[in-house]
């Protein structure tokens, strides 16, 4: 549980640091973005309203637009007056009609490239211009009224409408106010006043990637850095889990080592103390008894201390010897059946040939001893039996030791060869977790690998593969 709150925890404080992270990164980005422009525009806009000083959007505009409105001014009065739906749709006609015919004649581009050509500017310098608004003014008590805005229904196509007006004419795909030169309203006068507006927007192309690029120490520092983060908190993880782990592998341990070890040192002790007295003295046989428990339990510490110091000497004075593996496998079976008591069994089948191996006599035998104690002490059948056989495998050999046992749990099939680990806390069964981890320790030293196929309440069988490099030809030997 606590193991899940942590990892909850971590996953969530990475998240929001990951996403303010990246807020921060989009903020700086935006500022950088909004902060560029282009160095030319004050420049460009004092050229461009030199070049249409006497015009209007571009040379030639203004012709377009007195030309349109003058002719439909008392119209537009007259529907404004008397029927607004009227006046509405003829408002729509007549701002289809004057930005059409000024996208069809417009001179801007040659307006823009002479400008670009008079001073020098880059020659990849794109521009866009749009028409933003018409207001017209018949009756200075009414006030100026819109024909023609950002929210007018034009019929033009979604590609030449921008939310700075109609695109009447350039190529820039990005008009923003980053990159707004020019922003004009001017006024006119016919039979009544008028008032235009139009934007003219210029940047270099690929401005984004640009700001982009400015950015790039930004983005690697924000990336080393969300690196370093994953980084840390992966290794407290691992640290933390590692030591929780040695925590509870301690805690296992001490727990055993109280129990497999408090047992026969209390046995012991009442044993002593009961041969103090004078009427157990007096019988020998009682004394012989006594004498015999104090052995056992001797012998029972004995084995337990002996099994920790081959753990810790596993690793010196190895002494590989040429043996048959049958030949091994059948003296330590052999001797392990005066413990096994009836109806229990186990038995060993040979393989039909000699195997001959580089292996430590010592080491095998107390490697193999350890798997049938286990197999035997954990198995709770009524009749325990445990079978061991020998199979050939790509080249090399497999050494089969199965039981008839309780299996073990998926969920732990992977522990237990770690050192002081025990499947069950049941007190019943004597051990301290190092018996496996021996086994795995003595293959590990031979280069031989194991595996296990188990089944719950179904039994259990390890498998021992000696690869086929580690095999002595006999027909060449």
């Amino acid at each position: 549980m606590k193991d899940r709150i942590y990892k909850s925890v971590v996953l969530v404080s990475f998240l929001i640091l990951l996403l303010v992270q990246l807020r921060l990164t989009y903020n700086s980005y935006v500022l950088r973005d909004r902060d560029y422009s282009l160095k030319e525009k004050t420049l460009i806009n004092d050229e461009y309203g030199r070049s249409i000083s006497e015009d209007k959007v571009y040379r030639g505009g203004g012709k377009i637009i007195d030309s349109i409105l003058s002719s439909n001014m008392p119209a537009l009065k007259q529907a404004y007056l008397s029927n607004r739906k009227e006046f509405v749709k003829l408002s729509e006609r007549v701002s289809n009609t004057l930005l059409k015919d000024l996208q069809k004649e417009s001179t801007m581009d040659s307006v823009f490239r002479s400008i670009v050509k008079r001073n020098g500017l880059d020659s990849n310098l794109q521009y866009l211009l749009t028409f933003q608004q018409i207001e017209i003014n018949f009756d200075t008590k009414i006030g100026n009224i819109t024909i023609f805005d950002n929210h007018s229904y034009t019929g033009f196509k979604a590609n030449q409408i921008t939310p700075y007006g109609v695109i009447i004419d350039g190529t820039l795909a990005d008009p923003s106010l980053q990159n707004r030169v020019t922003n004009l309203s001017v006024s006119g006068k016919l039979v009544y006043d008028y008032r235009i507006t139009f934007n003219l927007f210029v940047d270099p192309p690929g401005r984004t990637m640009k700001v982009a690029y400015q950015m790039l120490p930004t983005f690697s520092l924000v990336a080393l850095c969300i690196i370093i983060i994953v980084g840390i908190n992966y290794y407290t993880y691992i640290s933390w889990m590692r030591q929780k782990k040695e925590t509870d592998v301690k805690s296992d341990f001490l727990n055993s080592i109280k129990h497999e070890f408090n047992t026969p040192i209390t046995t012991i002790l009442v044993a002593s103390k009961s041969l103090h007295e004078e009427e157990v003295l007096n019988d020998r046989m009682r004394v012989n008894a006594l004498i015999n428990i104090v052995e056992r339990q001797a012998r029972r510490l004995h084995s337990h201390i002996n099994q920790m110091l081959e753990i810790s000497e596993i690793n010196n004075n190895i002494n590989l010897e040429e043996t048959d593996l049958n030949y091994a496998v059948l003296t330590l079976v052999n001797d392990y059946k005066i413990k096994v008591q009836a109806p229990d069994s186990l038995t060993f089948d040979p393989h039909g040939s000699e195997i001959l191996i580089m292996m430590d006599p010592f080491v095998f035998t107390t490697m193999l001893q350890n798997i049938l104690d286990n197999s035997f002490k954990h198995n709770h059948s009524d009749v325990k039996m445990t079978v061991l056989f020998i199979t050939a495998h790509n080249g090399g050999y497999i050494l089969h030791i199965k039981d008839n046992g309780k299996g073990i749990e998926e969920t732990v099939k992977e522990k237990i060869f770690d050192k002081f680990f025990r499947a069950g806390k049941d007190n019943t069964v004597s051990g301290l977790g190092l018996g496996l981890y021996y086994v795995k320790q003595c293959l590990d030293i031979h280069g031989w690998d194991i595996s296990i196929r188990t089944e719950p309440e179904k039994g259990t069988e390890f498998l021992v593969h000696i690869p086929a490099g580690q095999t002595i030809d006999i027909t060449n030997h």
